[in-house]
């Protein structure tokens, strides 16, 4: 066993029941989370591939707390990813994923395109900028989701209970609910269990 995956085992040993998936420099400080990106980064407890399978066992996890990761994956390795996150979740257990919203991005888009260039802050004069931005990010956006595409992918992959809530508001993710501000007008929220 590597030293890497000894470490994460001791950590969940000592109490870390929380995974914060793409923490980037927001990790939480806390002996009851986890923090990993695919980089390393201040307040990164480990830095993982995270196209290949997640380095914890099955059913380690009370919660996973995921924010503006899953578009930087192609749909087959976005799923493959939440495919992890059930696996290592516990039975009942939540997943609160937070993605940029593609049917707000599109609704003020075709409404107000003022807003979504005054909203993502371009100095670009041309809403369809902004649309490009958050479909591509300088290549960095793989997929874009919106609330049917999303909540059929949780369901096909096995989760229940999958539900679209608000910032900072949740029916199961309570304990989880790390939402930054800066994303709260452009995001799609859902939480999703693992089956009893």
């Amino acid at each position: 066993m590597g030293l890497q995956r000894r470490r994460i085992r001791q950590r969940v040993a000592a109490g870390a029941k929380y995974l914060n998936l793409g923490s980037g420099p927001r990790g939480v400080q806390s002996v009851s989370w986890i923090n990993i990106d695919g980089w390393p980064d201040k307040n990164v407890d480990f830095a993982v591939d995270l196209t290949r399978s997640l380095p914890f066992g099955d059913e380690t996890f009370s919660g996973i707390f995921c924010e503006h990761v899953l578009e930087h994956f192609d749909i087959e390795q976005g799923n493959a990813l939440l495919k992890e996150c059930l696996r290592i979740l516990k039975p009942g257990a939540c997943v609160r994923l937070i993605v940029p919203d593609g049917e707000t991005i599109l609704t003020t888009y075709l409404k107000n395109p003022a807003e979504l260039i005054a909203k993502r802050g371009m100095e670009s004069p041309f809403a369809i900028d902004v649309v490009n931005s958050y479909f591509r990010q300088r290549y960095e956006h793989q997929y874009i989701y919106d609330w049917s595409m999303l909540q059929n992918e949780f369901v096909k992959l096995g989760f229940s209970d999958v539900r679209r809530v608000s910032y900072k508001e949740g029916v199961i993710s309570q304990p989880i609910i790390l939402d930054d501000e800066k994303y709260a007008w452009e995001s799609l929220y859902v939480e999703a269990s693992k089956p009893l």
